[in-house]
């Protein structure tokens, strides 16, 4: 079966300058079949087809990311993109978003059961001593990994080896997945310590555990000035800075790890969009909103996302409709992933803004009710 996607061409009013190659100014086809999805899905029948629309532009100085980009968000919720761009809207007229990708790391665990409590030191101090071994034979098994870092944990009888992994441009879950695998067939049959392997991988993935964080620990903040978020929003610094303060306190009161506005919604926009894997958000979705007076006409706002796991090669992204949207941006291949992170830390800035905003001025109900009031088709 074949599934077609028209895809509207963007708007005269969004001045921005894509890649010829990558977007045709008036309407791209996407198209999938069953060949082209071998390896995606299986029992294939067709394609569900989620609204995508244009966020932004978006200007971003960082150190992947440099200039005006037009990002693709893929949701069925009304108002979403609108206060996206907005959010864009406001940070270009502040004079943009700076960003920053800080560290980067895949992590895999195998846990080895072994007969009695002499066992695990001896296991921890075999693995050390080949450590260099570990290394050679995992870091030719991908094109994209490299080991960088081997640690240990012991519970009871049961030793942990972590692989802290470099992953390239891959988003890397499989080659992390095919890494574990090596050093546990490895460590099982070399050392003679290891009764049996416990678990394959640690199932740790796609859940927020806060000391395994894992993925592009990303940076994005802007200097909001008084009479401009006035003219756009009609609130106040004032009053955003106390928004932000006091539902943080709020959400920390009630135990939660994510204390930002909407993150979640804006990923899982941005990921339907860009052929990410959407279960990830789980652990990119625990990112930390924060604001600062620098004087009393200049807000500082940045959004901090510890654990944002994205590729541009690999996995989904050379799917048609993915391939075009990653190109928009000149996103898609290698050498993009830290570009693309950091777009997408900006516009999730703007969405934190955006949202904000509309509380602030007690206008988030109105807009829903204008612009995103789903009624049921007769």
């Amino acid at each position: 079966m074949i599934f077609g996607l028209r895809v509207p061409a963007l708007r005269q009013n969004i001045r921005t300058r894509p890649s010829p190659s990558a977007f045709d100014g008036r309407v791209f086809e996407s198209y999938l079949t069953g060949e082209m999805v071998k390896g995606h899905i299986e029992n294939f029948i067709g394609a569900v087809p989620i609204p995508l629309g244009l966020c932004g532009p978006i200007d971003i100085e960082g150190q992947s990311a440099k200039g005006r980009f037009v990002v693709s968000m893929a949701t069925q919720e009304g108002t979403l993109v609108a206060s996206y761009s907005r959010g864009a809207k406001i940070i270009n007229a502040c004079g943009g978003c700076e960003t920053l990708v800080y560290d980067n790391y895949f992590l895999r665990g195998v846990q080895f059961l072994t007969a009695s409590l002499k066992e695990p030191h001896a296991l921890i101090e075999w693995c050390r001593a080949h450590e260099d071994q570990i290394r050679r034979l995992i870091d030719p098994s991908s094109c994209c990994v490299t080991v960088l870092d081997i640690f240990y944990e012991c519970p009871g009888t049961t030793v942990m080896v972590s692989l802290q992994l470099d992953t390239g441009d891959a988003m890397g879950s499989n080659m992390a997945t095919k890494a574990a695998g090596i050093l546990s067939g490895y460590v099982a049959e070399k050392s003679g310590l290891a009764r049996r392997v416990l678990v394959l991988p640690y199932p740790e993935d796609k859940k927020f555990i806060p000391v395994r964080q894992k993925g592009k620990k990303v940076i994005a903040r802007t200097v909001l000035q008084e009479d401009i978020l006035a003219r756009i929003t009609r609130t106040t610094l004032p009053r955003l800075n106390e928004f932000i303060d006091n539902s943080k306190s709020l959400l920390a009161l009630h135990g939660a790890y994510a204390l930002n506005v909407h993150v979640a919604n804006g990923l899982a926009a941005l990921f339907q969009a860009l052929g990410q894997d959407v279960a990830y958000i789980a652990e990119g979705a625990q990112a930390v909103v924060e604001s600062h007076f620098l004087d009393s006409g200049r807000l500082a706002v940045s959004v901090t996302l510890p654990a944002l796991i994205v590729g541009t090669v690999g996995a989904a992204t050379g799917l048609p409709a993915f391939k075009a949207a990653l190109a928009l941006m000149d996103c898609y291949g290698p050498g993009k992933a830290n570009k693309l992170a950091e777009i997408i830390g900006a516009v999730i800035l703007a969405g934190e803004i955006g949202c904000a905003c509309a509380q602030c001025a007690f206008e988030f109900i109105d807009a829903h009710e204008r612009m995103g009031k789903h009624r049921p088709l007769t």
